[in-house]
């Protein structure tokens, strides 16, 4: 059932991309978008958006993420301690909404992707083979993980105009992040899920462990065609 709304929530994006490209004259750009997504540095990324509007009030973007991620609490099972690397990255339809002449409300969504790997270290019963006979030693096991995670955002913004070059945006909105695949040498995709061990950010207990509330802000610059 979660594979078969994911899929539907691509189709109706993919629909409304098609659409809105096949009415723009020649593809042609009325304005971009480069914004740095200031907020996440609290969060230990990196992170960049690129809007092409096709209309005046719409467009299409991307935003890409990359980090170097130490903020697992020990509870979970008491890994991911070092060498920690995670990509996040995702698609989306934005729309601008009059609000004054410097300020416009903004509506965004879109699918996001993730892909993390995680080395860690951790001290436990180790088999070996000696003479024909079965043994154990205790030592240092060194494991690695390697996850991929598909979602959907939506995200409702407040964006301020500065000189018709400057730029600043407050958004808040909701994500849905899930695995999909992992090569963990320890964890089913189950234990993954149930861990709660998704997308980083800022997350909100009152959602369940796919779900995460997104907030963030982000300065850039904007050009008219």
């Amino acid at each position: 059932m979660k594979k078969l709304i994911f899929i539907l929530f691509i189709s109706l994006f993919s629909l409304q991309v098609v659409g809105q490209l096949s009415d723009s004259a020649r593809f042609k750009p009325t304005f971009w978008e480069i914004g740095w997504v200031s907020s996440d540095v609290f969060i230990g990324a990196l992170s960049a958006d690129v809007v092409l509007g096709f209309r005046h009030n719409q467009g299409i973007g991307i935003r890409t993420t990359l980090t170097q991620d130490y903020f697992f609490s020990d509870n979970l099972y008491g890994l991911y301690e070092n060498s920690n690397f995670v990509y996040r990255g995702g698609i989306f339809h934005k729309i601008y909404f009059d609000n004054s002449r410097n300020r416009k409300i903004t509506l965004r969504h879109g699918p996001r992707i993730r892909y993390s790997e995680y080395s860690y270290q951790r001290e436990d019963w180790i088999e070996f083979e000696n003479l024909g006979n079965t043994q154990y030693r205790y030592g240092t096991v060194n494991l690695q993980d390697r996850n991929l995670e598909l979602g959907y955002e939506l995200i409702i913004g407040l964006q301020q105009r500065y000189n018709n070059l400057f730029f600043l945006e407050y958004y808040v909105g909701l994500s849905y992040m899930d695995f999909v695949r992992t090569n963990s040498t320890e964890y089913t995709l189950s234990e993954l899920r149930n861990n709660g061990a998704s997308d980083f950010g800022y997350y909100s207990g009152i959602l369940p462990n796919q779900a995460q509330l997104v907030l963030g802000v982000v300065l850039g610059f904007r050009k008219s065609s």
